[in-house]
């Protein structure tokens, strides 16, 4: 127990030194996009998915689910919200989706490009000012939104980084969309699309639903006021286009995007490894390896059979013999061996197989032996050879 006390210091200083280095470390953002409603760096949406529900005066899911998976589970006339760099979705789920919508559903999408069968199937197509005549030579910092529907106020600027809302909408084909926010060159950024009982809201700035634009400024009045659009309902809210199937990751993916407890488990499994590598030389002596008793059944037999033969006892060895043959000849043909007539000898015959010269002599030596007081040794040996030869079959 006194020589764990020193690994135990050991593990100690380290849990200490990461402790220490932890503390002293500055704070660092991850920058990468994730649009996670669980993130809370930069490019997360956790500020939007506390904003939701108060919007929408409801209940919102969350999911890492298709929209086709997602039909089954949603009620009629309920909400739709999608965030993503990215809009394709396949004939499958167009079709679903479009259909959810003209029987009273509400879809919202916010996405930088849209491509497929959706944007085919609306007509609509996204552009990007960013590299677009003099823009890509002559380009601010920062770039505005602006509301443009007159129950709104139109000359309130919301501004962004010019680099997260470039993208705009180049061609909307159809008669029934209506713009509702553009960007500072006068390019639709938002759009509301009637279709049967329902409507769409298509946007392609979602950066500005991220955390580091949601409480900037004033930015989050841009984003109640677009969101405000959706009727007051339980609304669904799918990663599925930006995350994938986040459900069926590892189950370890909660303690490993949680830098305490990712911390926590590194230690964990360094601490084991250290106490196997330290534990594993021995501490005591070795144990003896101690042989199982042999069968000594064979030995013993032939000593018995050595001290027999030794004393001239062939009467006595050639009786054994013929009582442990005679078993077997019962116990195998299921043969009376008491009486040993004509009958016997061919019914014995038929049953071994064997050749009934063979059969007659080896009970004639039995016989024989059976009548002498004593016998010799070559009496002996012939016995021996017939009754291997009888098991042969010769």
């Amino acid at each position: 127990m006194k020589k764990d006390w020193k690994y135990l210091t050991y593990l100690g200083i380290l849990a200490g030194l990461l402790v220490v280095l932890m503390l002293s470390k500055s704070k660092q953002y991850d920058w990468s996009v994730t649009f996670s409603h669980e993130d809370k760096n930069p490019y997360g949406t956790y500020a939007l998915n506390e904003l939701l529900p108060t919007v929408v005066k409801n209940n919102v899911r969350n999911s890492y689910q298709t929209l086709y998976e997602l039909k089954d589970s949603l009620q009629s006339q309920e909400n739709i919200f999608i965030l993503s760099s990215t809009f394709s979705p396949g004939k499958e789920d167009t079709e679903m989706l479009l259909n959810y919508v003209e029987q009273g559903g509400t879809l919202f999408i916010s996405a930088d490009n849209y491509y497929g069968a959706f944007a085919d199937t609306l007509g609509i197509m996204s552009g990007d000012s960013f590299f677009q005549g003099e823009n890509t030579f002559n380009q601010n910092d920062s770039a505005a939104l602006h509301f443009v529907s007159s129950a709104m106020d139109s000359t309130q600027l919301y501004w962004y980084r010019a680099s997260n809302i470039h993208n705009y909408f180049s061609d909307i084909d159809s008669v029934e969309a209506t713009v509702i926010s553009k960007n500072d060159y006068h390019q639709p950024v938002s759009v509301l699309i009637k279709k049967g009982m329902g409507s769409i809201l298509l946007n392609c700035t979602p950066m500005v639903f991220t955390n580091i634009h949601l409480l900037d400024n004033d930015n989050h009045e841009f984003v109640s006021t677009s969101l405000s659009y959706l009727p007051q309902k339980e609304t669904y809210w799918t990663e599925f286009y930006h995350l994938g199937r986040m459900e069926v990751a590892t189950p370890l993916r909660f303690i490993l995007t949680t830098e305490p407890l990712r911390w926590a488990y590194y230690l964990t499994l360094i601490s084991i490894l250290l106490f196997i590598i330290f534990e594993a030389k021995r501490k005591q002596r070795i144990i003896p390896v101690i042989n199982p008793l042999t069968n000594t059944t064979l030995e013993f037999v032939g000593t018995i059979g050595t001290l027999y033969y030794q004393r001239s006892d062939h009467k006595n060895i050639a009786e054994k013999k013929i009582q442990f043959f005679l078993d077997q000849i019962h116990s195998t043909y299921f043969i009376n061996t008491k009486i040993k007539d004509e009958a016997y000898l061919m019914l014995l015959t038929k049953k071994a197989g064997v050749p009934e010269k063979t059969v007659r002599e080896l009970f004639k030596i039995i016989n024989h032996i059976a009548t002498q007081e004593k016998i010799s040794a070559s009496e002996l040996t012939q016995l021996n050879e017939l009754i291997e030869k009888f098991h042969q079959k010769k």
